[in-house]
C-alpha cells in the first residue's frame, strides 16, 4: 500500500500509477488490432508532457499507420521484428537544442524522455510498445519526408499485444542502488 498525506482517492492514484511504472514490459508481438484515434491522442498528449531541456522540446514525431508505409519501415529496421498497428518515429530537433544545434547529447534524454512517457502511456491504456534504433535512417528519412533538422532517434511501435505480457528479469536491487555512496 502505498501511503499518502493527500488522503485514499490519492493513495489509489500512487498505487495505479506506481503499478504501471514497475509492470511495463517491451512488447513486440501486436494481435493486429488498429490503435484507435482517441488512444492515439492519449499516447501523443503523454508525448508532450515529457520534461525536456531548458523546456526547448528539442523532438518531433511522426505517427504512422499506414499499412504501406508500415511496411516500408519495417523493412529497413531490422528492430522491428513483427508487423506493428502504429509506430511512432522520435525525432531530435536540432533548431530547438539547448546551447544550439550541437547539445546533440540533451536532445537525445529529451527525446528519450519523451519515449519513456509515450511508453508508460501505451502501458496503462492497455497497449505495448518497443523502441527501436535498429534502423537505416536515410531511407526512414525519405519515407517520412524529414528535413534535414530532425533527425530521427526511435521508431517505437505501438499496439495492443499479442499475448501476455511476461515479467522480465531485473537486476537484483542491492546490486544496482547505493546509499550515499557507491558500495561497489
Amino acid at each position: 500500500m502505498v501511503s499518502t498525506d493527500a488522503g485514499p482517492e490519492a493513495e489509489a492514484q500512487a498505487a495505479h500509477a506506481l503499478r504501471v511504472l514497475t509492470t511495463r514490459r517491451v512488447v513486440r508481438a501486436f494481435d493486429g488490432r488498429p490503435v484507435a484515434d482517441d488512444l492515439l491522442e492519449h499516447l501523443t498528449d503523454a508525448l508532450l508532457a515529457a520534461p525536456s531541456a531548458s523546456n526547448k522540446q528539442a523532438w518531433a514525431f511522426v505517427t504512422v499507420r499506414r499499412r504501406r508505409t508500415l511496411r516500408l519501415l519495417r523493412a529497413f529496421s531490422p528492430g522491428i521484428i513483427e508487423p506493428p498497428p502504429l509506430v511512432v518515429a522520435a525525432c531530435f530537433d536540432r533548431t530547438r537544442a539547448v546551447g544550439g544545434e550541437g547539445s546533440w547529447d540533451e536532445g537525445m534524454l529529451c527525446v528519450a524522455m519523451a519515449v519513456e512517457n509515450l511508453l508508460l502511456a501505451a502501458h496503462a491504456l492497455g497497449l505495448g510498445g518497443c523502441p527501436t534504433a535498429s534502423f537505416r535512417r536515410a531511407p526512414v528519412r525519405r519515407f517520412l519526408g524529414l528535413p534535414d533538422h530532425l533527425e530521427p532517434l526511435l521508431l517505437v511501435t505501438i499496439g495492443h499485444p499479442a499475448r501476455p505480457i511476461d515479467k522480465a528479469p531485473r537486476r537484483d536491487r542491492n546490486e544496482v542502488i547505493s546509499d550515499e555512496r557507491w558500495h561497489g
